[in-house]
């Protein structure tokens, strides 16, 4: 591939290509969020995901990294300042992880807005595979996120991450925030609603959809999500079932909620959804045939913890406990 005429431009200097004039148009703006860094992932997994995106935009020539950063945290300013002086940091302190993303949008200046978590690693050729998908028309993309590890990556990946399965381009009935892609007028005209959630990427790809601007899958586009403590994510991510519906009731199950915790068990029942989507996301999943019974009796056992959560959210008082705001990303979809 040549190299883009900025690039060498800026390597002819000595400098990072995504330096320069503030008023030179961009064709993208690449956002790193530091929440997840705040929420207890490690700087070495944020520096690792610095270097991969700072890499891919130098590499294109003509973007920008931009720091979404409520973390706060003076180790992160102090890396930033050190070893990625051309990377904008955006001031999100105190905003949740909805907002600082949004924020980030709002400050940047690309045509195309990408966001890849902090705690995420992208494959070869991410940020290209999202903006082929973005400039042949599409208003947002979405990438497939497994989880690191062998077997129990697979299986957090069934229980978080499922609703990219199969992985081939489609519409997505929700995105992963983590991975994803979107027209920047696009996400400013229309962003995540509002809600007692952490993320609402489901409600947020329902909201698009229904303006006919649905989210596409993009299959090549992965990355690696580090993986999180097992009973807090378990939890929350069962609160987060209940929770989507309070933040788009026009969901399916939201009836489901008038009856209160004896919608538990039916809302449980989405363990079958894991284990067709075992066996039939094997391969993106990276497991042997042998390896298929094991991981559906564990997504079952696992999906007990989220049962609790559900249970958490949907007694008196359970909208309001402040459980769905500090979860991580939420498999919350039907």
């Amino acid at each position: 591939m040549e190299t883009p005429p900025a690039l060498r431009l800026a390597r002819d200097r000595g400098v990072s290509a995504m330096a320069g004039d503030s008023h030179r148009e961009l064709e993208v703006s690449l956002v790193v969020e530091s929440y997840t860094h705040g929420e207890g992932s490690g700087l070495d997994r944020v520096t690792q995901a610095l270097r991969a995106a700072t890499s891919m935009v130098d590499q294109h020539g003509a973007g920008e990294v931009l720091v979404a950063d409520s973390s706060a945290d003076p180790e992160l300013a102090d890396l930033l300042g050190r070893e990625f002086p051309h990377v904008r940091r955006v001031n999100a302190a105190g905003l949740g992880y909805d907002e600082a993303k949004l924020l980030a949008a709002e400050q940047a200046r690309g045509t195309y807005v990408l966001y890849l978590d902090g705690d995420c690693i992208p494959s070869d050729g991410w940020l290209e595979h999202h903006l082929a998908a973005l400039r042949s028309g599409r208003a947002a993309t979405g990438g497939f996120t497994r989880y690191d590890g062998g077997f129990l990556g697979a299986i957090g990946s069934v229980l978080d991450f499922g609703f990219l399965l199969p992985v081939e381009p489609r519409v997505l009935a929700c995105y992963a925030f983590n991975n994803s892609g979107f027209r920047r007028d696009v996400m400013l005209d229309a962003p995540p609603p509002e809600g007692p959630m952490r993320c609402r990427c489901y409600a947020h790809a329902q909201r698009l959809r229904r303006r006919g601007l649905p989210v596409w899958l993009v299959p090549e586009a992965r990355v690696r999500h580090e993986r999180q403590p097992f009973f807090r994510e378990r939890y929350r991510q069962g609160f987060d079932m209940v929770a989507a519906r309070w933040v788009d009731p026009e969901l399916a199950g939201t009836r489901l909620l008038r009856i209160g915790p004896l919608a538990a068990p039916i809302f449980y029942g989405h363990v079958i959804r894991d284990w067709q989507r075992l066996v039939g996301s094997r391969r993106d999943l990276e497991l042997e045939w042998w390896q298929i019974v094991p991981a559906a009796v564990l997504a079952a056992l696992s999906r007990l913890v989220d049962l609790a959560g559900m249970v958490r959210a949907l007694v008196p008082g359970g909208r309001d406990s402040g459980v769905g705001m500090e979860a991580s990303s939420a498999d919350v979809r039907p």
